[in-house]
This record gives structure tokens, sequence and C-alpha cells, in this order.
């Protein structure tokens, strides 16, 4: 019953909206013949406006409300898969992306949860909190809080984040997961950025028997705030994001990563008693 009195509101939203897309188109010609002199362009250009901002609002409205809440395959290419997730309710999409590639697990981590690598990825002013340094405060390396900044092009600010960084391991299988979710208190506000409020990006490493490392990664920022419309975020980061990946394994190939000694983080052939 819920799901048909959903498809009959959107039913007649999109007609409402097709209605308002043919009277626009028509609506000078309509103009035209009964109305005269200065006050047919007032007329015309309050009512394009008008059924402008209408059609805008009933896309998104029909937007918000669309979606099947399951991954669906966006694109398939060089061993790489990009997938789309609509929650009904929600303007942005989820993205997950799962591909392949061949590196030492600590090589891995430390580009993953450094600091020193943000310039690598693309971030940069990238530091622990106060107190969440391993090697300076000796807290549990497993659960750090950092901050990072993100260029965006004008108008928009860049974007600034802090986040809590999770990360586990399977001693049997050697699996790897992160967890960076936003935590926006943790810090004061600096007006010259956006500050992101809510975000939870997820990524697992799976080793496999051939060798190489399977990668998923899920993201989940469910509003980057800061008007940055939703509609080019949506068309733009599926299509953006596999090419920051590709550049993955050159970036791990790089001494201070494919050299790089993590106590915490056991390798395919190390065993549980070794981190004992």
């Amino acid at each position: 019953m819920e799901n048909s009195n959903k498809n009959k509101t959107n039913g007649f939203l999109l007609v409402l909206t097709l209605l308002g897309i043919a009277f626009g188109v028509a609506a000078p010609f309509i103009w035209n013949k009964f109305i005269d002199g200065q006050s047919r362009i007032i007329t015309l250009v309050l009512t394009e406006v008008f059924l402008l901002i209408f059609i805008l609002l009933s896309i998104h409205s029909l937007w918000k409300k669309s979606g099947s809440g399951q991954w669906k395959l966006k694109s398939d290419k060089k061993q790489m898969k990009v997938y789309t997730l609509k929650v009904p309710g929600e303007t942005w999409l989820k993205i997950k992306i799962i591909g392949r590639l061949s590196a030492r697990l600590a090589s891995i981590l430390t580009l993953m949860r450094n600091p020193d690598a943000a310039a690598d990825v693309g971030m940069f002013d990238s530091h622990y909190l106060e107190g969440s340094d391993p090697v300076k405060d000796g807290i549990d390396p497993k659960l750090v809080y950092y901050t990072f900044k993100q260029k965006l092009f004008p108008p928009f600010k860049h974007r600034e984040f802090v986040v809590r960084s999770e990360f586990s391991q399977d001693p049997i299988s050697k699996e790897m997961k992160f967890n960076f979710v936003g935590v926006p208190d943790k810090l004061p506000i600096d007006k010259r950025y956006h500050r992101v409020t809510k975000m939870h990006n997820k990524w697992r490493y799976t080793p496999l028997e051939n060798g190489e490392v399977e990668y998923e990664f899920i993201y989940d920022a469910v509003d980057p705030g800061g008007y940055f419309p939703y509609a080019l975020a949506n068309w733009l980061i599926p299509s953006m994001l596999p090419y920051a990946f590709a550049k993955m394994p050159k970036i791990l190939n790089k001494e201070k990563y494919r050299d790089a000694q993590v106590d915490y983080v056991l390798e395919v052939e190390e065993h549980a008693e070794i981190m004992a």
C-alpha cells in the first residue's frame, strides 16, 4: 500500500512537471496573442520564472523520493567496478568501487591513515588532532582522530574534514577494514573552509590467493553541503573516483609506502602470535 501511494504521488508530480514544461514552451505564443506592449514582456518573464521554479522543485521532489536502495553497476572497466546506490529520501548517491592491486598491507595502511600521505591523494593541511598522535601521545593507533582539507573550484569553499579513523584486521584472513566517520565538533570552525558534517566512508582490503589485494570503497557523504549542487556531484564523483583509484598502484610504489613498517598490521605470511 505504501509503495502504491508513493508511485501515485510520483506519477502526479511527473504529470505536473511535464504540463509545466509544455506550458512554459507554449506561453510566449499565448501571451503574444492576448497581451500587447510592455505588460506582455513582464507577464511572460514572471510566468517563465514561476514555471522554472515549479519545474525545478518538482524534479527535486521526484529525485528525492526515487531510489531502490540497491547497488547498481555503473561501469566495469580495467578490473574496476563502480556501483551507485540511491536511497529514497536522500539526494546524494552512495558510491562503491571494487578493484584489485598488488601491495603490502603495511603500505596500504600507511597511505590510508598517515596524515603525511595527504598530498599524495589530493588533500592538504592534514594532521592528527591534539592528543591523538600514536607516536607522540602513545595512544592506540587503531583509533585516531585527524583532519584534512580538500580543494574545490570557485565559487565553492575548500572542504574541511574532521574524522575518526577506525582500523581492524581479521587475524586469520588478514582482511583490513577502515571506517572514516565525520566528527565535526572536534575542532573549532574555520570560516575560510566548509566543514563537512556528515560522512561515513568505509574501506575493505582483502588479500587474495594470487597475491593481489581486493579493495572495496564505499563513499557515503550524506551531504557535503556548502551549496554544492547534488546533481553535479552525482554526475562528477562516480566518474572521477576511478581515475583517483587508478593512481593507487603508482603511489604505493613510492619508497615511503613500499618499505613502510607498521607494527600493528599482520602481513599475509605473518601469524597473530607475532603481534602478541
